[in-house]
């Protein structure tokens, strides 16, 4: 495995105390089979007798160490003794391979390894995985594949099939663009057509139907939409149409912390179906160690004034791994 070490150097006419720090990052190289994989370590300062570890799953897209969302989540974690690795996902930054023909599946075992890199590398009594947005989605199936992670930890992450979720924030990012009822009724109808695209190949209809987007009222927004039938999306939504994360969720022995905003139902995530679902499937394994909370914030986790993580959620958060059996 391979480190590289961030440094800093200090101006001593400055107290030492304005350097203090309570982590410091390095950088590691580690593998999911013969997948080289980058990743951030940090590592506390001061554990406080702690023996924990954190490995995070980025979300949706191109996201990687330098994520300044997911790079808060490690800051907030590190700051409290917690060991986390933040990765490069596989294809961004300094990582191989490519998300973009990779099953949540594929992403999950990414997950895995990185855990066991964490647990390993720094002899950790604990390590869990947890996930960010999408990542919250690949959260379970990490777990499911991985009987040595710890514990779970889904931010975000909705629990509903995917195309669900699709249509969900589809609707809702149409009604943010002005679209009328119509205009987003005709939506829903070229996603039709798109995922008969996806099962059957025939790309007739759809090529139709862009065309009379590109001339619409809402071409601006039409143009968020794959038009190219050799589009790099379409394979991975392939891979990924039928997922549906509740079958992983059943096999999920480990404890759980789940955590949504409320105000993400009229965003990204069917918030409440998720909770319904997450409920329903643990109420049926008759699985109790778990925690699900909805806080009065959005996708983000923010603070309603400011754009840094609600502080009742943090506290939340903190407390549950640093209790968790």
């Amino acid at each position: 495995m391979k480190r590289s070490y961030t440094l800093v150097c200090f101006v001593f006419a400055f107290p030492l105390h304005f350097f203090a720090q309570s982590y410091y990052t390095v950088g590691v190289t580690f593998f999911n089979d013969t997948l080289q994989l980058y990743a951030e370590v940090f590592i506390p300062v001061n554990s406080a007798g702690q023996s924990i570890g954190v490995a995070v799953i980025q979300g949706s897209g191109a996201s990687g160490t330098d994520n300044a969302w997911a790079r808060s989540f490690a800051e907030q974690l590190a700051g409290q003794g917690i060991y986390v690795l933040l990765p490069d996902k596989r294809g961004v930054g300094k990582s191989q391979g490519d998300w973009k023909t990779a099953s949540f599946e594929e992403l999950a075992a990414d997950a895995a390894a990185s855990a066991r890199y964490l647990q390993s590398e720094y002899s950790l009594e604990k390590v869990g995985v947890m996930g960010l947005s999408q990542g919250g989605v690949i959260v379970p199936v990490a777990a499911a594949q991985e009987s040595g992670v710890g514990f779970v930890i889904d931010i975000v992450g909705s629990a509903v099939p995917f195309e669900d979720m699709i249509i969900h924030e589809v609707v809702n990012t149409s009604l943010r663009e002005g679209l009328g009822p119509e205009e987003v009724r005709k939506v829903l109808e070229l996603h039709v057509l798109m995922k008969e695209f996806v099962k059957t190949g025939d790309w007739g209809p759809l090529e139709a139907q862009y065309k009379e987007l590109k001339a619409s009222a809402w071409a601006d927004y039409a143009r968020t939409f794959p038009q190219d039938k050799d589009s790099w999306v379409w394979g991975w939504i392939r891979l990924n149409f039928d997922f549906d994360p509740l079958q992983y969720w059943a096999a999920v022995k480990q404890p759980a912390f789940i955590a949504y905003g409320a105000r993400d139902e009229h965003d990204n995530v069917p918030v409440w179906r998720s909770v319904y679902r997450l409920q329903s499937v643990f109420a049926e394994k008759q699985k109790g160690n778990f925690e699900i909370h909805v806080y009065d914030t959005g996708h983000a986790m923010y603070q309603s004034d400011k754009a840094e993580l609600h502080k009742g959620f943090v506290a939340d958060l903190l407390k549950w791994i640093k209790e968790v059996k």
